[in-house]
């Protein structure tokens, strides 16, 4: 065979084989696309906290898996791999076509007077696509991530006050469900001042169910479950600006602020009434309606800040505060929350071709987080040490782990400690998926 003949015959192996490529790559994408929807349809994961039986359940970390491994930092941490899901105006950064999901798994042990125990849970935790729509100038992002979790299993016996035999009571109270926020992000870059607004309707429903005994001496036991099931569904909003000064290229301080205005999250309330047998068989139900409710979110501001060296080191702090004190509802109290986070990511050599650990992204943090929730008169608090890697996988994808140990509550004053471990696994996939080729 001539050169050109060679020449030919590999220049057709080699367009075969890109053709191949292109091939494959638009198959993934939709399988992809394919497993997030059938993990919509699944489930999302819950916390299984024993205080989630407060407010509207435990509350969920807003961001993404690469915050999680920094410490849950991202209001002044913009980043141009991953959708930033904590301050919209940062999606500015977003110049790829950004996919993420993640998957999370939460163990917890139970530890107070006479009580200890433990139990895990998992499922889908993170979903979010982001698109520049003029790159540089504005991108905009859709994500789906858990709001709060409740599921929680206690039992109480006890006798009752103020009867004139002795009456004891036993209950079993359980609970499970949450409530979804599905956002809408949108970020804008005004003369060198990033802007951003999302969008949030949160939706979903609680489910609490208490199954009691009553009975005495000269009573007779009676069995009943009282159920209630509160479905809500509302629109609220948060702001987001954002300013990056350069020192140089490659050398930046990146300043957040956030903002989300004092506003009601409106739902219906349904209570039935069911008594039991002996054995715990249905008897019959009485339905007793159900009713507007109303659960007030708090007004919440931000403020984050960080510093980097591009593609080799960033560390940052976020400072969050939300004025719980005015919100909830009118039969329940709760405290203004406080929350510090300190994180920071570090790549040995993102330049290295040859070594696959050195061009992978490391990172660790910490937060303290002082919750809303009362309990026998006592603040929780929540503190967590985290730790995370992003794998280059493909290009500018990556896969993304991350690892936190955290402590919930006390052993003191009656309340229960809870230990946790949370790991992370999630995939990123960054690509220019609207661009049309120009050559073939």
């Amino acid at each position: 065979m001539s050169t050109k003949g060679w020449r030919d015959f590999w220049c057709f192996q080699i367009h075969g084989f890109d053709t191949a490529v292109e091939k494959l790559e638009t198959r993934m994408k939709r399988i992809l696309t394919g497993l997030a929807c059938l993990f919509i349809l699944i489930q999302f994961a819950h916390s299984q906290s024993i205080y989630s039986f407060q407010g509207l359940g435990s509350l969920n970390h807003q961001g993404m898996p690469n915050n999680v491994g920094m410490g849950e930092i991202g209001i002044g941490a913009p980043t141009v791999w991953h959708i930033n899901t904590q301050n919209p105006a940062n999606l500015v950064y977003n110049t790829f076509s950004t996919f993420q999901l993640g998957v999370e798994v939460d163990r917890r042990n139970f530890t107070g007077e006479d009580i200890s125990g433990s139990d895990a849970d998992g499922g889908l935790r993170f979903l979010g696509f982001a698109f520049p729509i003029m790159p540089g100038k504005w991108s905009s992002s859709l994500a789906i991530l858990p709001l709060s979790s409740v599921s929680y299993n206690t039992f109480a016996q006890g006798d009752v006050d103020n009867t004139d035999s002795d009456v004891a009571q036993t209950s079993n109270n359980r609970g499970e469900g949450g409530l979804t926020n599905l956002i809408w992000g949108n970020g804008f870059n005004i003369k060198n001042i990033q802007v951003g607004v999302k969008f949030i309707y949160t939706f979903g429903s609680i489910e609490k169910t208490s199954t009691f005994s009553i009975g005495g001496v000269d009573l007779p036991t009676t069995n009943g479950s009282f159920e209630e099931l509160q479905s809500y569904s509302d629109i609220n909003f948060q702001f987001g600006l954002g300013y990056r000064h350069k020192f140089s290229d490659i050398r930046f301080l990146n300043f957040g602020f956030i903002y989300s205005p004092n506003s009601s999250l409106n739902g219906t309330s349904e209570l039935s009434l069911t008594r039991l047998s002996n054995t715990g068989a249905e008897q019959d139900t009485v339905n007793l309606g159900s009713e507007s409710i109303e659960f007030d979110l708090p007004t919440t501001v931000g403020f984050g800040m960080s510093y980097e060296k591009a593609t080799h080191y960033k560390i940052g702090f976020d400072i969050e505060s939300s004025l719980w004190s005015s919100a909830g509802n009118a039969t329940t109290n709760y405290n203004n929350s406080f929350k510090f986070a300190l994180g920071g990511s570090w790549t040995p050599d993102y330049d290295n071709v040859s070594s696959f650990w050195k061009r992978a992204k490391y990172s660790a943090g910490f937060n303290y987080h002082k919750l809303p929730y009362i309990v026998n008169n006592q603040a929780l608090i929540d503190f967590g040490i985290n730790f995370g890697a992003s794998l280059p996988v493909n290009g500018y994808s990556s896969l993304d782990l991350a690892f936190k140990w955290g402590q919930l509550g006390e052993t003191t004053n009656g309340l229960i400690k809870e230990t946790y471990y949370k790991v992370v696994i999630g995939a990123t996939i960054n690509d220019r998926w609207f661009i049309k080729r120009k050559y073939d």
